[in-house]
């Protein structure tokens, strides 16, 4: 995977981030305090979901990319 292709999804996962977080604050804030509708339980259970997923993607983008870092380094 090349470095740029990283810096991509990255950058996919932050702005997806940032677009999501006041909703997901907010989603947070009323599952704390048992207020959540079944349909924002459900909603909010998906972005966990979502996230998690993200989050293992971003875990194995940055495996792929470890040994082309370590040879790119070690060749320099």
């Amino acid at each position: 995977m090349e470095k740029r292709t990283l810096e991509q999804l990255e950058v996919a996962l932050d702005a997806v981030g940032e677009d999501l977080s006041p909703r997901v604050e907010e989603l947070a804030q009323k599952s704390t305090a048992g207020l959540l509708t079944p349909e924002e339980r459900q909603e909010y259970a998906e972005i966990v979901r979502l996230n998690d997923m993200l989050s293992h993607v971003r875990l194995q983008a940055e495996e792929l990319w470890k040994p082309i870092r370590t040879e790119v380094r070690s060749s320099t």
